[in-house]
C-alpha cells in the first residue's frame, strides 16, 4: 500500500475515533443528519464559492496569487483531509476557518457532533491551529441540546491534523 493510501486510511480511522470519543457508541462512519430550518442558512454553496475555478485552485491556494491562502497550506489541506468524515458546512480560505455540519455515527440517532477548525497563521506549527468540537444530544421532547465533549477530543483532533500536515510537507519535499 502506498504512503498516500495509508495516510488516507489513517485519516478515516482518526475520524472514526473522534466520533467514538464524542458519542456513547463505538461507531465508525459518520452520516449526515437532516438539518432543521435554522441550520440551513449557513450551508456551503459550491457554485457561488468556486466561480468557475477548480477546487484545487480555490481551496488549496494553488493557481494565481489572488487564490493563495494567507494560512499554512499544509495545515489547511490536513484539516480538510482529517475532517473529511463530516460534511462541510462552510469554509473561508482567507480567514482559515473550516466549519463542518452536524454528523453522527450510524445508530447514534440521539447524538451529533460538529467541528470548527481555525488555521490562524502561515507557519506550520501547533500554535497556528485551533480546533473546537461541539456535541448535542436529542432530548425526549425532540430538541437538540448542548452536551459535554471530552476535553481530549479537540486535542486528539489537532494532533491528527498536525501529523497529516507534516506528512503532506514531507511528501512535497520528497517530490
Amino acid at each position: 500500500m502506498g504512503v498516500s493510501k495509508r495516510v488516507g486510511s489513517i485519516s478515516i480511522v482518526m475520524g472514526a475515533v473522534l466520533v467514538a470519543g464524542c458519542t456513547s457508541l463505538q461507531g465508525g462512519v459518520v452520516e449526515d443528519i437532516p438539518k432543521n430550518a435554522k441550520e440551513t442558512s449557513g450551508t456551503f454553496n459550491n457554485e457561488s464559492f468556486l466561480e468557475g475555478q477548480s477546487i484545487r485552485e480555490t481551496l488549496l491556494g494553488e493557481g494565481s496569487d489572488q487564490n493563495r491562502l494567507p494560512v499554512n497550506k499544509y495545515l489547511w489541506r490536513a484539516s480538510l483531509d482529517t475532517l473529511s468524515f463530516l460534511p462541510v458546512a462552510s469554509i473561508d480560505t482567507f480567514s482559515g476557518v473550516i466549519a463542518t455540519d452536524w454528523g453522527a455515527a450510524p445508530g447514534a440517532v440521539n447524538e451529533r457532533v460538529r467541528v470548527t477548525t481555525y488555521v490562524r497563521d502561515a507557519e506550520l506549527s501547533a500554535s497556528a491551529l485551533d480546533v473546537s468540537v461541539f456535541r448535542e444530544t436529542l432530548s425526549p421532547a425532540g430538541v437538540w441540546q448542548s452536551a459535554a465533549v471530552d476535553p481530549s477530543t479537540a486535542e486528539r483532533l489537532e494532533d491528527a491534523i498536525l501529523t497529516r500536515a507534516r506528512q503532506l510537507r514531507i511528501e512535497d519535499i520528497d517530490g
